[in-house]
Formats: structure tokens, sequence, C-alpha cells
């Protein structure tokens, strides 16, 4: 009988037992469907904002290529991060500047109408050997620039 108690007390160390393993299976997966989900929606969101970001480029893009407006350089105010166009076509002149992380569209007489939105910097170079401008804007932390061929209002 001192044998049996002896293998019985042997068997009674420390350590896991079946169910013990299993509670700890069980909330061991359901953390790594829980991070696994939160990395998914993280990198829609990311994906997402990385669309719309393109999206308003691309917008922005159209109305200073626009031939409704057929823009002309006239200065770059780097002091306010101003670009100021003429248009041709309407007869007036356009200010594009960054205001509250917002680059708006304004002329003298109206209002304004905002061109992109979590603009973070914004440069602006004209290059009068080869008569085009250079636009530089930094969204979210990427960069999306173009060169315009755009003569110089005389």
């Amino acid at each position: 009988m001192k044998t049996k108690l002896k293998l019985y007390q042997k068997s009674k160390k420390s350590g896991f037992t079946l169910l013990e393993t299993i509670i700890a299976i069980g909330i061991t997966c359901l953390t790594c469907m829980m991070i696994f989900s939160t990395l998914q929606i993280v990198w829609k969101i990311n994906a997402n904002e990385t669309k719309n970001d393109r999206l308003q480029w691309e917008q922005f893009r159209s109305v200073i290529e626009s031939s409704n407006l057929d823009f002309k350089y006239v200065r770059v105010d780097n002091e306010n991060d101003e670009l100021i166009l003429y248009s041709d076509a309407m007869d007036d002149f356009y200010e594009l500047d960054l205001y509250k992380q917002q680059i708006r569209m304004r002329r003298k007489i109206d209002g304004y109408m905002p061109l992109l939105y979590n603009v973070q910097k914004v440069e602006w170079r004209y290059d009068e050997n080869r008569k085009s401008i250079f636009i530089s804007i930094r969204i979210h932390g990427r960069e999306y620039s173009e060169e315009y061929i755009m003569d110089r209002k005389k």
C-alpha cells in the first residue's frame, strides 16, 4: 500500500490539467483572432485613406489643367504659401493657398473652394527657363508632385 501511495503522490506534481490547457489554448486563439481582425481594420482604413488622398490629388490636378480656366502663372508667395494664377478664360486672378490644412482656391470677389484636405506641406516653384510650375504637396505623410507647363501672365 505504501508503494501505491508513493505513486499517487508522485503524480500529484503541480502542472496543467487538461481543462486548464484547453482554456489556455482557447484564450490564445481568441487573442490572436482579435489582433488579426484589428490589423485588418487598420489596413482597410489606411487603404481607404490612400485612395481618398489619391482621388483628391487627381481632382486637384484636373482643376489646374482645366481648359475652362486656362491658367497663366503670376507669382509665388512662399511666406504665405500662396500661388497666384490668372485665368484667361474667366479674366480673373485666382489664389491657391494653404489654410488650416486645406489647399483652397479663391478669387478676390468671391469666397473660396477647398481643393485638398489634410495637407501638411505645400511647395510651389516656377522655373523661368522651362516655363513650368512645380507643385509638391504632402497629404497624410505621402508626397504628391506634378510639373505643369504654364506661361507667365504678361
